[in-house]
């Protein structure tokens, strides 16, 4: 089962590793620092986000020694290996968070397919099962950003059906707070402003 240190899948474990390190303090510094009209349920999805992706840097790290190379652990091997870009400040708007964060899972989701190619050619189902359960994670949460960002959000109508808005009249209320315009066809909530 041991890898040489040149193995793809190697490489792939420890750049995900690497990732998810870094966004997980993204999550929190975003969790301590959030603020506005939706400081409550932005201040929870961060902090249960976060714990999501700091639960998946463990077994990335211990696959790595599964196949018998050395884990990153120091800030210096870990800024190597990451392709997730380091913060280079707080973003002035909660949707400056949002964005960050949609791009951050985009970046770690692209890179765990390519994980998954190279652990299936290496013949290593371990590895393969282990990016193809996280991909998942990361695609659930990126979508949950996606439709927190998104300007209009329409919900089913009683039947069921996504029904796009045919009026206007959806949009932030006074102070900021989202609210439901009830003369659409489907129902609407705005979420975060631009």
């Amino acid at each position: 089962m041991s890898r040489s240190g040149g193995s793809r899948v190697i490489t792939h474990l420890a750049q995900e590793e690497a990732n998810a390190v870094r966004l997980y303090l993204r999550y929190k510094g975003y969790h301590w620092n959030v603020g506005g009209p939706m400081f409550r349920e932005l201040h929870l999805l961060f902090d249960e986000h976060a714990a999501i992706v700091l639960e998946t840097v463990d077994p990335l790290a211990e696959r790595q020694r599964m196949l018998g190379a050395a884990a990153p652990y120091t800030s210096g091997e870990l800024d190597a290996v990451a392709t997730v870009p380091a913060e280079d400040g707080l973003p002035p708007t909660v949707r400056g968070m949002v964005d960050r964060l949609r791009e951050a899972h985009r970046t770690i989701v692209d890179g765990m397919h390519d994980g998954f190619r190279a652990a299936d050619a290496e013949d290593d189902p371990g590895t393969a099962d282990l990016f193809a359960r996280f991909v998942q994670a990361h695609e659930k949460m990126d979508w949950v950003l996606r439709e927190l960002a998104a300007p209009v959000a329409t919900l089913p109508d009683d039947a069921g059906r996504l029904l796009r808005p045919r009026e206007k009249g959806a949009g932030f209320a006074p102070g900021g707070l989202p609210h439901v315009a009830p003369s659409t066809p489907a129902r609407q909530v705005t979420a975060l402003g631009a």
